[in-house]
C-alpha cells in the first residue's frame, strides 16, 4: 500500500488533467506490489480472477480506461482480498467514491459531468475500504452496548 499512497496524487492530477494514467507509475507500482506478493502470497487467486474479469468487463461494457482497469487490479492485489465478499465491498467504496466525485463536480460546475476520472474514486474507494474494514462491525458495538447495561 505504500507505493499506491506514494503515487496517488501524481496519478489523480494526470487522470484529472489528461484523462490518461501514466504507465510509468503503473509500473512501479506493479515491481513494488508483486515483490509483496511473492513474499507473502496471495489470499485467493479466485478473488483475484473475478477482479481482472470484472476490470475487463467494465472495460468493453462500461467503457472504463485501460489504465484505470489496470490501477483497479494492481490495488485489488496490492490489498490481497480473501474472499469475494470482501471485493463486492471494495467495489462498493469505488461506487461511492465515484459518487462523490461527480457530486463535488456538479456542486462546483453546476453540470453533472458525462464522464469522471476514476483514479480519485479507486485511491478514495481504496482508503475507504481500508477505513471500514479495519474497525469493528456495527453488530460488535450493537453486542457490546446491549452488555454494558
Amino acid at each position: 500500500m505504500f507505493a499506491l499512497a506514494l503515487f496517488a496524487l501524481p496519478i489523480m492530477c494526470a487522470d484529472w488533467r489528461y484523462r490518461k494514467i501514466p504507465n510509468i507509475y503503473l509500473i512501479f507500482i506493479m515491481y513494488w506490489v508483486g515483490a509483496i506478493r511473492i513474499i507473502s502470497g496471495i489470499a485467493s487467486l479466485h478473488v483475484l480472477s473475478l477482479a481482472i474479469a470484472a476490470s475487463i468487463l467494465g472495460v468493453l461494457v462500461l467503457r472504463m480506461g485501460i489504465g484505470d482497469a489496470k490501477l483497479f487490479i494492481i490495488t485489488t492485489l496490492a490489498l490481497n482480498l480473501p474472499t469475494i465478499d470482501s471485493l463486492v465491498f471494495l467495489v462498493t467504496c469505488f461506487y461511492l467514491g465515484a459518487l462523490l466525485q461527480i457530486i463535488l463536480t456538479w456542486g462546483l460546475k453546476s453540470v453533472i459531468p458525462r464522464s469522471i476520472p476514476l483514479a480519485f474514486s479507486i485511491f478514495f474507494g481504496s482508503a475507504l475500504y481500508l477505513a471500514a474494514s479495519g474497525g469493528a462491525s456495527l453488530q460488535q458495538y450493537a453486542d457490546a452496548l446491549v452488555n454494558s447495561w
